[in-house]
């Protein structure tokens, strides 16, 4: 119990706490973080991105990185504008996984697509909409999944804030 004690009082120390946030940095497993958006038209159907850089399944939905500082909505919504041109109405969280290549977690948000016709970035050879049962060959089966588990949300009306 003494050793507790004095261990206790040594990591309150700064020198103690510095000690605390490497080790913490040093040894505790960590994930990249992606962040998706599952954006459906006004029919109901899915809006697919052919990209550039996936090969092996082409087809996906808009999305990438969250950046050092961002949300993981901020990063749905850059990564549709920055791909599309297109701004959609975010809802909620309706699916997260963990992917291996590489080694990361993906947030996937429903989203409601507000209007108007995408305008490609330089990664995305080509953007379509598709029913949720007739998805494109080329379609990850993670992908599929994310979208199946987006039908089971009720699709988003109003933007939902994330610190409301």
């Amino acid at each position: 119990m003494a050793g507790k004690r004095l261990l206790a009082r040594l990591v309150r120390l700064p020198l103690g706490s510095s000690f605390i946030t490497f080790g913490t940095w040093l040894l505790v497993p960590r994930h990249r973080l992606g962040a998706v958006v599952v954006a459906f038209d006004d029919a109901g159907r899915v809006l697919l991105l052919r990209h550039v850089f996936h090969p092996e399944a082409p087809w996906g939905l808009p999305g990438g990185w969250v950046a050092r500082g961002e949300t993981p909505q901020e990063t749905a919504r850059r990564e549709l504008l920055e791909e599309t041109g297109l701004t959609a109405r975010l809802g909620p969280v309706v699916h997260v996984s963990r992917e291996r290549r590489p080694a990361h977690l993906t947030i996937a948000f429903a989203g409601r697509i507000e209007g108007g016709e995408p305008r490609l970035s330089g990664e995305i050879l080509e953007a379509r909409y598709f029913p949720a049962d007739a998805l494109p060959a080329g379609t990850d089966d993670a992908v599929a999944a994310t979208i199946t588990a987006a039908l089971r949300h009720p699709q988003p009306t109003q933007e939902l804030r994330h610190d409301a």
